[in-house]
């Protein structure tokens, strides 16, 4: 392991752009700085800091290759990457959450912690490791402990650290690299086996044990157990026993099945894939080429899902882009700025039940998923710009939305190359007017199964019955059988474009 050198002075420069406030966190291998950034000011970023030394197996790059293709509201968002020369040193941006780290929020709580509160941060826990183990392959994060958990203004969880984590690999006898936090680390980090999902799971029973002892033990015994019964943690012990098993295949199978024991416990009810509250979902529509119908194709999805959806949002992510600035002015009955004048600049509004977000900034865009909504449809444009393919690569669904002229199809394949394999395993094509002919070269084209001809549909405020139903069968299957659609008539843009000519 290379030292580090002595900590950034308050006042210190980061890449010429972010000054450092304090120092908020260090580690053997790292140290963390509140730092406020001199491009935006009010603005806080976290700022991870570690020696880039090429012999150091897990590196600074890995985690944040990790975290790029991430996006969930329990983790960490990392924001850039700077590589100073000078300084030896990689230092990667991240969102900074204001908080406090779960040992430290633990042992404020000593002898005031429930049952309740216990079980809930170890689901909350489970939506963080269900989203990472849901990854083809998997994501393993491996030092699962308190230091590296913070609980929220909002007394919520937060993965704030992800130095060791890493992917699945099937074939692998064993670990290449013997590392994890003593005390909460799996005895298969210790060398001979490797790591897989399940190790994250014993290291979840570790944190809920040294939670519910009052940080005395972490590892599975009598002692332990007879302390647990002491605080009044009785009902959990079967639960915490069995994640604490030596042999992986004694635990439970997965973050899913741990959330769903942790609810019985608690008397919680057990909502869609194991998770105490159902996140956000990330639909982003991407056009192949210009006038090819990205924007009417994400406005009707997100018109289609808000039907069955209490919240639904829609976003214009290409900054360049106009449409929802005409549709604002239609809606407020006023002109609206081409450039907004400033960050007070009113850029939402709403049409039916779909809420529309224009051009949000970094911060913005974070908090909107946070925010409750189900489902966030994001519009971006068919320019094809490097930071908008990224948020199309992280969405839960990417959609690309083609042209059916077969001299066109060199414009979705240019996309497809772009993209990593992990979206490649979740995205779709959807072509509208699209023939069948079409449909079949594009699947042979892209090599994927999932390309949909989609009708037309002059009014995407108010999508048809079969077109709905159709799109909400691909965004979330099982859904649209209950589809309950009424007709409500609206025609809403129509209208009010009639009434002001």
């Amino acid at each position: 392991m290379v030292p580090l050198n002595e900590p950034l002075a308050a006042g210190a420069i980061i890449a010429g752009r972010y000054q450092v406030e304090r120092m908020i966190g260090a580690g053997g291998m790292s140290r963390v700085y509140l730092v406020s950034d001199l491009k935006l000011p009010g603005k806080a970023w976290a700022v991870k800091e570690v020696a880039a030394a090429p012999s150091l197996h897990i590196s600074l790059e890995e985690e944040a290759e990790l975290l790029i293709a991430l996006d969930h509201h329990r983790l960490p968002r990392i924001i850039d990457i700077c590589r100073p020369s000078e300084t030896g040193y990689v230092y990667m941006v991240m969102d900074y959450v204001e908080g406090e780290h779960l040992d430290r929020y633990a042992s404020r709580q000593r002898g005031h912690l429930t049952l309740q509160s216990l079980a809930a941060f170890g689901r909350q826990i489970c939506e963080g490791l269900h989203y990472l183990h849901s990854h083809h392959p998997p994501i393993v994060h491996r030092d699962l402990k308190p230091a590296n958990l913070l609980v929220d203004r909002n007394g919520e969880i937060r993965f704030i650290d992800f130095g060791i984590a890493r992917r699945y690999k099937e074939d692998q006898p064993e670990d290449t690299v013997l590392i994890g936090s003593v005390g909460f680390a799996a005895p298969e980090q210790y060398g001979g086996r490797q790591s897989d999902c399940r190790t994250d799971l014993y290291s979840l029973g570790a944190v809920l044990l040294y939670l519910g002892t009052e940080g005395l033990h972490s590892s599975w015994s009598e002692e332990a157990a007879a302390v647990m019964r002491r605080n009044g943690f009785k009902s959990l012990l079967p639960v915490l026993h069995r994640l604490l098993q030596s042999q992986p295949q004694d635990r439970y199978a997965s973050a899913e099945e741990t959330s769903r024991a942790l609810a019985a416990i608690a008397g919680e009810p057990v909502r869609r894939g194991g998770e105490s509250a159902r996140r956000c979902a990330v639909i982003a529509v991407m056009g192949a080429c210009p006038g090819v119908g990205a924007t009417h194709t994400a406005i009707m999805l997100a018109h289609a899902l808000s039907q069955i959806f209490k919240r639904v949002a829609v976003v214009e992510m290409e900054a360049k882009a106009g449409a929802f600035r005409q549709l604002q002015q239609i809606v407020s009955g006023r002109a609206i700025a081409k450039t907004d004048p400033g960050p007070g600049a009113p850029r939402r509004f709403r049409i039916h039940q779909v809420d529309y977000v224009r051009h949000p900034a970094r911060s913005e865009w974070i908090e909107l998923l946070s925010d409750g909504y189900d489902y966030v449809v994001c519009d971006l444009g068919s320019s094809g710009r490097r930071e908008l393919l990224e948020e199309f690569a992280r969405a839960d669904l990417p959609i690309l939305v083609a042209s059916g002229a077969e001299w066109r199809e060199e414009e979705a394949a240019a996309i497809r190359f772009r993209m990593g394999e992990a979206a490649l395993r979740r995205w779709a094509c959807f072509l509208p007017l699209g023939g069948r002919g079409a449909s079949r070269r594009l699947r042979k084209r892209l090599g994927i199964e999932r390309v949909y001809e989609i009708p037309m549909e002059s009014d995407p405020f108010e999508p048809g019955r079969e077109i709905a139903v159709q799109l909400i069968d691909i965004c979330c299957p099982g859904y649209a059988d209950n589809l309950r659609l009424q007709g409500r008539g609206f025609g809403f843009i129509r209208r009010t474009l009639e009434r002001k000519r």
